[in-house]
Order: structure tokens, then sequence, then C-alpha cells
């Protein structure tokens, strides 16, 4: 067994934990995780104690920045994301003056009746987004009162902190369209900058 898989194993959160302290701990993993050890400057923390062990070392940074960062090929998703498939709030804001670029919320209708939603914006809840944008452009313009994207069109989708966006930017990728965006921040950045409820 790799040792960083054995210490994904035993320990699980408590590398998250320890690497997330930004002190980028060594973990000392016995190969059947009877015993692993965090060690960080000035002090030893035993996880698991009472049992003889074989000890390998491992450098828990590389496994710490890549295991959270597995988005399963999700390229929007917020951990893995490249800058130019993010939108800002800029651009939200700026979608008064685009009316070629929709904005597509994917919370449900109960979250938006809560908090509102960002203006110029249509909801379609993230279950339903591949059998939406699958619609003809007459079912779509009927039912959203927008004109439905062509595949070079740009879209936008938004949530409440960008991770049902991520899903839905991939889904529509996924279906064809070449022009979408992750706006990351979603409900949450827009409330605060725009003094909302969240």
């Amino acid at each position: 067994m790799l040792p960083g898989t054995s210490a994904a194993r035993c320990v699980g959160s408590h590398i998250r934990r320890f690497s997330q302290s930004g002190q980028w701990p060594r973990v000392m993993v016995a190969r059947t995780c009877p015993k692993i050890s965090c060690s960080v400057p000035n002090k030893v923390i035993d996880i698991r104690q009472n049992a003889l062990f074989r000890m390998a070392s491992v450098n828990i940074r590389g496994f710490a920045t890549t295991a959270p960062n597995d988005c399963g090929g999700n390229r929007f998703a917020p951990a893995c994301i490249e800058p130019q498939l993010v939108a800002t709030t800029a651009d939200v804001d700026d979608l008064p003056n685009h009316p070629e670029k929709l904005l597509i919320d994917v919370r449900e209708p109960s979250e938006l009746a809560a908090t509102g939603q960002i203006p110029t914006s249509i909801n379609i809840p993230l279950k339903t987004v591949r059998t939406e944008l699958s619609l003809s452009p007459e079912e779509f313009e009927k039912k959203y009162g927008r004109k439905k994207p062509a595949t070079n069109d740009p879209i936008i989708f938004s949530c409440r902190s960008g991770v049902r966006a991520g899903q839905a930017s991939f889904e529509a990728d996924q279906l064809g369209f070449k022009n979408v965006k992750n706006y990351v921040g979603s409900w949450l950045e827009y409330a605060a900058k725009h003094d909302l409820p969240v």
C-alpha cells in the first residue's frame, strides 16, 4: 500500500486539520496503521497508541494539496477551476448591459424565496439543468422568457457558494455549450457586496 493511501485511510480529517494549520507536518505511518504520529515543530502528537509498527515517513504537503483538489474531472469545480472559467461579481453586475449573456441560478426556488436573486438571472435548479438545456429553443423561451443560448453564447451559473454552479457548468459543458463560466462567489459573495440576506 502506498504510504499516502495509508495516511488517508488512517487519519483522514487529521491530515486536513494539520495541513491547514500551515505548518505542514510529517506524518509517520505504520504500514498496517496501528499507530500514526504527526510531528510539528517542537511537538509530537500521537493519533493512535499502544502498538508495534514499522514506520514510513510521508510528507503530506503533496498529499494534502492533491486530495482536497480531486474534482472528479470537473474543471468547473471551485477547487480546480482556472481563472478564465470564473465569472466575477463585476461580470454579474454588468449583465443588464449584456442581454446576450444568460445567468442561471441553480439553487432551489425556496432558497431564492428566502434570499432573493441576482437581477437578470433565471432559476433552473441543478437537478433539472441538463433537461432544461436540452429543450427546444421555442420551449425554452416560452418557459423562461429568455432566448435559449446557442452553443457559443455566454452562460454564467451561480448558486449559493459556487459548488452547485460548478456542477451545472460541467453539465452544460458536456452538452456542448462552449462559453460557460462558474460564478464561484455566487450568492454569498454577491449578497455580501450588495448588503443582501444570505
